[in-house]
């Protein structure tokens, strides 16, 4: 069996990201078609990151940073809870 070159291998790397690209495409724009009648981005980022999407990948869906997708999740979980943000649930 004759060993691959340079060129060989770069071929491979370069099917392996275009594969990647073609199944991140086809993520966010399944992301967008799930979310696009939500109208809280807290809703929107809690239903992502429900069905697997990671903060980076949410982010990039909806066009956020990374950090805006961490606090709208904390406040789509406070909410779920039945908590407003910040305050604990008086009994």
């Amino acid at each position: 069996m004759a060993a691959k070159g340079k060129k060989g291998k770069a071929r491979e790397a370069r099917t392996g990201a275009e594969l990647v690209s073609a199944n991140e495409k086809i993520a966010r724009l399944l992301g967008v078609l799930a979310t696009k009648d939500i109208d809280q981005i807290s809703k929107r980022v809690t239903l992502l990151r429900a069905v697997g999407f990671s903060v980076p990948e949410v982010a990039a869906i909806l066009g956020m940073t990374e950090n805006h997708v961490r606090v709208a999740t904390h406040h789509g979980r406070k909410k779920q809870r039945g908590t407003k943000a910040g305050r604990a649930k008086k009994h």
